[in-house]
């Protein structure tokens, strides 16, 4: 048997009725935070990294004037990248979802990397600099999205809790990076870090369902029914404004504070990390109901004002004092945005390269105008009542911004409505998963052709059967029934699985991924030791993956559990199949004419 990673849990009780929000901290946060020391020191402190080396004065460096040439080139390619990816989610799936992708990517960003000691080269070394900064945001674009779906896969609270860590590290790294390793040793290390974050995520893209011999219990990347316009006016305008002051803050910090600011004022920015974590920490363990984005946001939002006034004072006598708030706001900030998005991919089922392609890609593009706004402000030496209206400037656009992120109710309003109110048709990528698996040689009719990719796998079809003779019914099939007229009944397979109606159950009432797998348990009768025994994790994590269930079905026992799966109505396989086509033709949905057309799942239904 495998060895598993080691993890720590964080259990917190919330009320009296026994409810816990319980976090595992695992290797996400290390991962992660490697990667956010590459996008820290290759981006957004190029010029500090890639600076002249004192050691080696003939090596080739980046000048000072060309580190603006590649953060806009970086977010602008980045942005238009991550916005493709989202629009292309269904279509090309299977890369985005693979090993191959993550390897691709991660030699990209390396790539790209190195390229920034040709902006010494003289005559072309601005259009180097740009080059690096473009090649580098096209990697990080497909990087993003496998992180991001990486995310969605764990609980809110695992989520919140690896990104904070994850950022800890980040900073933390990054401030010893800036002050205590010379170039050009600087610049060779931030070249080798994508890789070093690399295995991390490779090692939780899983094999293929069918090379495990295991049926998916649902498919992690399924491209859930929301209202198209709607979802996008009240997702994209908002992430965009709220990029505007990310991209200020970060410029400030990583850009302004971090690289130039005193040893003190750096190491207060790692402690504002720190600070930040327990932040996060302490809004878990208040929160006395289920733990949402939005209640993330009414304590966040005070933190990142305070830092927004305190711009105006880092180059005055309190700059110490300035450059906590500062640094504490920004995080936060960015913390949150983060676990606003697997947020939304993880407790709604909508495709994680979705929401982080088009959300993630709409801030690098908001962000662009908060750093050039920044650049301007310090190479121009404005007063610091200039520096005050500026903040004032990005305290209003983080207001207009949230005020108009869609809360909680809203996205599930959005995703519940747009759910057709018995059957739901099949979406392209399930037509094609399902023509395939009559037709596939591989073992349980399994794709092929996915090269490494684990999240999609088409349902299980029996092994065919050796005809039987009218009115004789098969030793081996109890299931079976001989009629007066020589035909069987309907099996249990044909009424509708058991699994099928799990799944059925935990899409209404919308249940986590975690959630999904611990119902299917339960609603075979074990207890919340067989649950600890099967999915690896404490007694005190069952037994509150059980209460969240209970509570989002409105149900106090396991029997009541047990009795809305028995009563759930069973369809049979033709008659599914006749509901799901004529709910396809009301929608006006036509079938894919070819197996490249079948992927063509757009993210909405129309």
């Amino acid at each position: 048997m495998a060895a598993s990673e080691p993890r720590i849990t964080l259990s917190i009780k919330r009320g009296a009725d026994g409810s816990r929000a319980t976090g595992e901290l695992n290797s996400l946060s290390l991962g992660f935070g490697i990667f956010q020391v590459w996008l820290f020191m290759a981006i957004y402190n190029s010029a500090k990294m890639f600076s002249p080396s004192p050691l080696i004065p003939d090596f080739p460096f980046l000048p000072l004037e060309h580190a603006s040439a590649v953060l806009v080139a970086f977010l602008l390619v980045g942005g238009i990248g991550l916005i493709a990816i989202g629009a292309t989610n269904q279509i090309f799936l299977r890369f985005y979802v693979s090993k191959r992708a993550l390897f691709a990517a991660t030699i990209i960003c390396c790539v790209g990397t190195a390229l920034l000691y040709g902006g010494s080269l003289p005559g072309i070394g601005l259009i180097m600099a740009f080059a690096a900064g473009a090649i580098m945001g096209l990697g990080s674009s497909l990087l993003f999205v496998i992180w991001g779906t990486t995310f969605a896969r764990f609980q809110f609270a695992t989520i919140v809790l690896n990104t904070s860590i994850a950022y800890v590290v980040g900073i933390g790294i990054s401030v010893v990076c800036a002050n205590w390793v010379p170039a050009p040793i600087s610049g060779l290390v931030t070249i080798l870090l994508p890789l070093a974050s690399m295995p991390i995520p490779m090692r939780l893209i899983p094999k293929p369902y069918y090379q495990r011999h295991e049926e998916p219990i649902f498919h992690p990347l399924s491209a859930n029914k929301v209202n198209e316009t709607s979802f996008l006016a009240r997702f994209g305008f908002p992430v965009l404004v709220v990029g505007v002051t990310l991209g200020a803050l970060r410029s400030v910090c990583i850009g302004q504070v971090l690289p130039e600011g005193s040893l003190t004022v750096q190491l207060v920015f790692g402690v504002s990390c720190v600070c930040s974590l327990i932040v996060y920490i302490m809004a878990i363990a208040l929160t006395k109901r289920d733990l949402f984005w939005d209640t993330l946001f009414r304590v966040i939002m005070p933190i990142t004002m305070a830092g927004i006034a305190s711009i105006a004072l880092l180059s005055g006598t309190y700059e110490v004092l300035a450059a906590f708030c500062v640094s504490t706001g920004y995080v936060c900030l960015e913390i949150m945005l983060w676990v606003f998005f697997s947020g939304i991919a993880q407790q709604f089922r909508i495709s994680p390269i979705f929401v982080f392609g088009i959300g993630r890609g709409l801030l690098e593009l908001g962000s662009i105008i908060g750093s050039v706004m920044v650049n301007a402000i310090v190479h121009a030496g404005i007063s610091h009542e200039d520096l005050a209206y500026a903040a004032l400037i990005l305290a209003v656009l983080l207001s207009v911004g949230y005020a108009f992120l869609p809360r909680y109710r809203e996205i599930k309003a959005l995703v519940t409505d747009a759910q057709a109110p018995h059957v739901r048709p099949e979406t392209p990528v399930q037509q094609w998963e399902s023509a395939t698996a009559k037709e596939s040689p591989l073992p349980g009719g399994a794709i092929g052709a996915f090269g490494g990719s684990a999240v999609f796998a088409p349902i299980v079809t029996a092994p065919p059967t050796a005809p039987v003779a009218k009115g004789v019914v098969k030793d081996d099939d109890p299931d079976k029934a001989a009629t007066p007229d020589g035909m069987t009944e309907e099996t249990e397979e044909e009424k509708g699985s058991f699994r099928r109606r799990c799944e059925e159950l935990s899409e209404q009432y919308l249940l986590s991924v975690r959630e999904r797998e611990v119902l299917l348990i339960l609603a075979k009768g074990h207890n919340a030791n067989y649950i600890q025994e099967q999915l690896c994790v404490s007694k005190s994590t069952a037994k509150t993956h059980i209460n969240h269930i209970y509570k989002k079905m409105d149900i106090h026992t396991q029997q009541e559990l047990l009795n809305m799966v028995e009563d759930r109505p069973r369809l049979s396989k033709r008659k599914a199949k006749e509901a799901a086509k004529e709910a396809a033709k009301d929608a006006g949905e036509n079938q894919p004419r070819s197996r490249t057309k079948g992927l063509r799942a757009d993210i909405f239904s129309r």
